[in-house]
């Protein structure tokens, strides 16, 4: 912390010299001027704390010095202590109307004006911390609409504390009299105000009350809180605006109508104003409702915080209602999506389609949020009356699938609905259902994937994999039906069937000596987001391997970078138990997320999973080389095994090798493969 800045004014070198060496010699910073000119001069360059001012000098006196500093300190920031030789009452009394805080006579006492200047520095900072505290004290009582009254009941007189501004917009003057106050009072109101009053007087209990008042044809709603000053004996209290509160037809009714976030319209009273323009909608007319939703909000969310997000949700309302224009319509239908309902001329459907993106250009500009910019994609959907329908809720219904049945291919796709083309939400419902019926019925098979180690040359894992085959469709992929059966929230049910399934066939393969305690085979499951956070996750995986007589060691749990990130420290302290539990730990897909590798690394790991998007172009890329050289090397320093994904050929192998990787798992080895064609592919690979 800088000393104080102290400007002393002296014309006398031999004092200036005197007292400038005893006030540095006790810490403070001394800037020397020899007459009140050279003071005004050096004031707005140093900024002192305090000045020390001379009285008799050449050029311009101390008094005259002191009146002009305080014009450039209006707030009497700066103490000015006056050095005199003076000690009559009529020099005292005029340094204190120019603004002087303090004198001290000659000859001067270093002691004491070492005291003094203390003293008058200390006052001077609490000056500003209570001005300070007094300001914030008024913008919190103005930005409540707030101002305070006392009422003496013996002089029936109302005094405001306060300037009451808000209340000029509802009556030119404030009453000063309690009788005044109750006729200002609307009339139904007036008998139940006074008599609170009175109450509050006799009893001397606190009251907090809403009354509607009004003066020359201007209402208002107050609310007004007293309390009976138990000295004086007089009601002091407070009294607020809520006008603008009341003014809404019903708080209620309004949310119920909109969205809190950015204040537009919601579906509901959408579809009331989209029926009124399908009404008054002219011949010439086609009328287009169209569904836009921002793609990726989620990961936005989870980079920038929710805050940014709903800053970026609240502009991007703001610039739609400007596409929109003065006639057009604009809602928020939920989460990333919003509405649009506007009218143009009878256009072909490739026309209207350039007319609606231009529409919706301005979208696409830059958004500036959390020192970031961004640059939105964005998918539409779109129908049109009277060609596709007459009735707002299919209008809106279709506008929603046609935006659900096209993928985003550039900065903003727009697609028409089309009546004959395929329902995806119908195909998502029926696959639903029929999920459902295999989690029942446990239609689901597990594949492996064998894990090779590059120093051992000898398999030493397998990687269980989830699959579901159709009995009509075949083959669904993972990427579809797990997202669907966490939504439905199966995955628990399913999750525990893979534990158990995992740890029979892994016995089953000990018995088929397939793996032994010499030569032992490690089975790896993954555990998806939702399992992860199960409470009883540690008994469930301690009743599987117990129920099938294999050891805790020989399972290696799989989690992704993002679900160990979604709360590190609970994450941790689970991992922590599960490996207390002889399991072991692997991270998968590393490398893909936003997490901190440092902080990552925290976690008690035995595998991390290099992602296959590193490995894919491993032959051509030296950054995707590099990446894996730092997280190998790092890995041999943690004693932690690392595994390539998505191996492909020999090459891919070499450069994985040669770069310290310690396992790799891939089609270069084999892919997924049955219980029994992976034993029979082992048979092979042992010879």
């Amino acid at each position: 912390m800088n000393p104080p800045k102290l400007l002393l004014v002296e014309d006398a070198p031999e004092i200036r010299l005197l007292v400038g060496r005893g006030l540095m010699q006790a810490g403070y910073q001394v800037i020397e001027a020899c007459n009140g000119l050279e003071a005004l001069k050096l004031w707005p360059i140093h900024r002192p704390d305090l000045v020390l001012m001379d009285v008799c000098m050449p050029e311009m006196d101390g008094f005259t010095a002191s009146a002009r500093l305080r014009e450039l300190d209006p707030e009497g920031d700066c103490p000015i202590m006056m050095l005199t030789g003076s000690d009559d009452l009529a020099s005292i009394e005029r340094a204190f109307e120019l603004g002087a805080t303090d004198f001290i006579t000659k000859p001067i006492n270093l002691c004491l004006l070492k005291q003094r200047v203390r003293y008058a520095l200390r006052g001077a900072e609490r000056e500003r911390e209570l001005r300070h505290a007094r300001s914030l004290q008024e913008s919190a009582r103005q930005l409540a609409g707030l101002c305070y009254w006392e009422y003496d009941p013996y002089a029936q007189q109302v005094n405001w504390l306060n300037a009451p501004t808000f209340l000029e917009a509802y009556i030119a003057k404030p009453p000063v009299h309690l009788a005044g106050v109750i006729e200002w009072v609307v009339p139904e109101e007036r008998a139940r105000f006074e008599a609170i009053i009175v109450d509050s007087l006799k009893t001397g209990q606190a009251f907090d009350l809403e009354v509607r008042c009004e003066s020359q044809g201007r209402p208002c709603v107050l609310k007004m809180m007293g309390q009976k000053h138990k000295l004086t004996r007089r009601l002091i209290g407070a009294i607020q605006d809520l006008t603008p509160l009341r003014s809404l037809e019903s708080q209620a009714d309004y949310l119920s109508h909109h969205d809190v976030l950015t204040g537009l319209p919601n579906r509901k009273l959408f579809l009331v104003g989209l029926e009124a323009s399908l009404e008054q909608r002219a011949a010439q007319q086609q009328l287009w409702v169209l569904v836009i939703q921002i793609q990726r909000l989620h990961q936005i969310s989870d980079v920038l915080g929710v805050a940014a997000t709903d800053q970026l949700l609240m502009l991007f309302a703001q610039q739609l209602q400007k596409c929109a224009g003065p006639f057009g319509q604009v809602a928020r239908l939920e989460g990333s999506s919003f509405a649009l309902c506007c009218t143009t001329a009878h256009l072909s459907e490739e026309a209207a389609k350039q007319q609606l993106k231009e529409q919706l250009k301005p979208l696409l500009r830059q958004w500036s949020l959390a020192e970031q910019d961004l640059i939105l994609s964005l998918k539409v959907g779109a129908s049109c009356a009277p060609d596709q329908g007459s009735q707002a809720y299919d209008l809106l219904r279709f506008a929603q699938r046609a935006l659900r049945a096209q993928e985003a291919s550039s900065q903003m796709t727009l697609a028409i609905y089309q009546p004959g083309e395929i329902d995806q939400l119908a195909q998502r419902l029926s696959l639903e259902s029929e999920l459902r019926r295999a989690v029942e019925q446990e239609a689901f098979t597990l594949a492996y994937q064998p894990q090779l180690n590059l120093e051992q040359g000898r398999v030493v894992g397998v990687e269980s994999l989830l699959r579901w085959q159709h009995p009509e469709k075949g083959w669904i992929s993972p990427t579809v039906f797990i997202p669907l059966l966490e939504e439905l929230g199966l995955i628990h049910h399913l999750g525990e069937w893979v534990m158990q399934h995992a740890c029979w066939q892994l016995s089953q393969w000990q018995q088929q000596g397939v793996c032994s305690a010499d030569q032992p085979l490690r089975m790896g499951i993954n555990l998806s987001p939702m399992q992860f956070a199960q409470p009883d996750l540690a008994e469930q995986l301690v009743r599987a391997v117990s129920q099938h007589q294999i050891q805790p060691r020989q399972i290696k749990l799989e989690i992704t970078e993002s679900v160990a990130m979604q709360d590190p420290q609970a994450s941790i302290a689970l991992l922590h138990q599960l490996r207390e539990l002889g399991f072991q730990i692997a991270i998968d897909d590393f490398g893909i997320g936003f997490s901190s590798l440092e902080y990552l690394l925290r976690f008690p790991l035995d595998s991390l999973k290099i992602d296959r998007a590193f490995v894919k172009d491993i032959t051509r890329g030296r950054r995707d080389r590099a990446i894996i050289k730092s997280l190998t090397s790092l890995c041999q320093g943690l004693n932690i095994a690392t595994i390539a994904e998505g191996v492909e050929n020999q090459r891919q192998r070499d450069y994985v090798d040669a770069l310290g990787v310690t396992e790799i798992q891939g089609y270069l080895l084999s892919q997924p493969l049955s219980a029994d064609d992976f034993v029979a592919w082992w048979s092979a690979f042992q010879a």
